[in-house]
């Protein structure tokens, strides 16, 4: 099976780091101390359904069924994330899927590929994306078989949704999938959520390494097609967001 690449970027509101990974040359790159949370792998797949079964469950094509033309990361995060894709995405002769997309995939202002596929909830949105060549709406909770051919897809993005995925393993599997040989995968998360929308494992605990490490076995255990799965993160020095439960990110619950 040919390999493709994995890249979590966690992109925080409070903190100024990033790391250059994947033979990527990222300026703002630094190292980061949670990717220490890579590596110790469990023997089999750690969650079990009720893991990932969030508290609103059920049909999330009704959840968004009227248009939410809003940000869900504040400035400085989406600026930084920006800038990753800045590195990270191929020139304008390549091709991008973003998953769980929206009315913006966060690409750099003007960028053009020669394929950009957009798959999310609400049409409306996904229409007024200017990054798009191509659309389609899919709930990937309900069917997480992606509707490409294997092998067409230099790059997989998803801004700011992973931790809402409810079949992280088929997902996962199906990127690795479409993506060309050598690929690159970059799931993007911040220290924000909606907590009745994520699923009940990313907020216990609600640490950043924890969703590393989450993040980081729906790579491992869906496809033995990664082959390089490195953790980055990306921001300025903003204040401290609340977490779900009241407190603030690196404090103790």
């Amino acid at each position: 099976m040919a390999c493709v690449r994995a890249l979590l970027v966690c992109t925080l509101a409070n903190r100024a780091a990033a790391l250059v990974v994947c033979g990527l040359n990222v300026p703002h790159a630094k190292p980061s101390a949670a990717s220490r949370a890579l590596g110790n792998w469990p023997k089999s797949f750690p969650y079990s359904d009720a893991d990932l079964k969030p508290m609103m469950a059920g049909n999330d094509g009704l959840f968004y069924l009227v248009p939410k033309f809003v940000q869900h990361a504040g400035d400085e995060c989406r600026d930084s994330l920006t800038r990753f894709y800045e590195a990270a995405l191929p020139a304008q002769d390549g091709d991008v899927l973003d998953l769980c997309s929206s009315w913006t995939s966060h690409y750099p202002l003007g960028w053009k590929g020669r394929r950009v596929a957009i798959l999310g909830l609400n049409p409306l949105e996904l229409i007024a994306n200017p990054s798009k060549t191509e659309w389609a709406v899919q709930d990937l909770n309900q069917k997480p078989t992606l509707p490409y051919a294997d092998a067409s897809f230099d790059v997989v993005t998803n801004s700011l949704s992973v931790d809402c995925l409810t079949k992280p393993l088929e997902v996962f599997a199906e990127m690795a999938r479409v993506l060309k040989p050598g690929g690159l995968a970059c799931m993007a998360f911040t220290n924000r959520c909606f907590p009745t929308k994520v699923v009940p494992i990313w907020n216990r605990p609600f640490t950043e390494a924890h969703h590393v490490q989450i993040v980081g076995n729906y790579f491992k255990f869906s496809s033995d097609a990664w082959a390089e799965l490195v953790r980055g993160r990306i921001a300025r020095r903003l204040g401290r967001p609340a977490r779900p439960d009241g407190g603030r990110d690196g404090e103790e619950g």
